[in-house]
């Protein structure tokens, strides 16, 4: 496995925010990646997906604000700060001189692409989602897939439906106090520590409030959905006639990988490399 190599760009309000480089190509790549991470960031799983990757790209991996080591732990500054954190990073990537920029996305890091592409649908060149959690009133998830902790899965968080709701309404009707309170508990695997809590305003900035049914139909060349047929959180099936008959895009079922193995499931790479 290639060793990542750590280090940190300024986002525009001068905050000193971690990235990773999970894969350096031998020769001068032309194609950067830039891989955003779910609820939880699964470190281990996304350099596993750097080692099997099979484009000739450079691949990076920024730690979304709140997740790492910076004094304010499982909390943003405002609802919407992730669009400007990540448009500031794709920014960064882009002064390098690739002449491409693809963006990834793995679970709820797709719903974070989704809000990019709601503010500029040419923010990349090309969008990859894998296992997508476009948002949570969807019916294409399983019911108990918030509140997955089990044995036989490395998928492990709880998000607070109910608070959710309640913290939802309120922002709704401009009562904006409550928005650092608790909603999510999830490993803590940057410090460490048995549990992060995430705070409302942070998984808020995760989601569109309600999803365009036009949003990728024009830019459809550009995108590539890829579902594992184990998927522990999404109901493959239900997901794939959704995004087919709202967008248009056809869904590519990985056999055999769950929601966090299909990263570096070899088929999604062999898949994804041949278009």
């Amino acid at each position: 496995m290639t060793e990542p190599h750590w280090s940190s760009h300024i986002a525009r309000d001068f905050t000193r925010l971690q990235y990773a480089v999970l894969k350096k190509s031998a020769s001068s790549a032309k194609e950067a990646i830039i891989i955003i991470h779910g609820i939880t960031a699964e470190f281990h799983h996304h350099e596993a997906f750097a080692d099997e990757c099979l484009r000739e790209s450079d691949i990076y991996f920024p730690v979304l604000r709140g997740y790492d080591q910076s004094p304010k732990r499982g909390d943003i500054d405002y609802i919407g700060q992730y669009d400007d954190d990540l448009f500031d990073f794709i920014h960064f990537i882009e002064k390098k001189g690739y002449e491409k920029v693809t963006l990834a996305g793995h679970s709820m890091g797709c719903a974070n692409l989704l809000r990019l592409i709601q503010k500029n649908k040419s923010a990349a060149s090309e969008y990859l989602f894998i296992a997508p959690f476009f948002h949570p009133t969807l019916p294409v998830y399983r019911e108990e897939a918030t509140e997955k902790s089990s044995d036989r899965t490395d998928v492990d968080y709880t998000v607070f439906d109910k608070k959710v709701m309640l913290l939802m309404t309120l922002y709704k009707m401009n009562f904006h106090q409550f928005n650092d309170r608790t909603v999510a508990e999830i490993p803590d695997e940057f410090n460490k520590s048995e549990k992060l809590t995430l705070s409302f305003r942070l998984l808020a900035s995760r989601f569109l409030e309600k999803i365009p049914p036009e949003l990728l139909k024009d830019i459809k060349d550009k995108v590539s959905i890829y579902v594992g047929s184990e998927d522990e959180v999404l109901l493959h099936d239900e997901f794939q006639r959704y995004v087919k008959d709202h967008w248009n895009v056809d869904v590519t079922i990985i056999q055999g990988t769950d929601h966090n193995h299909i990263l570096h499931h070899p088929q999604l790479h062999k898949e994804w490399a041949g278009q």
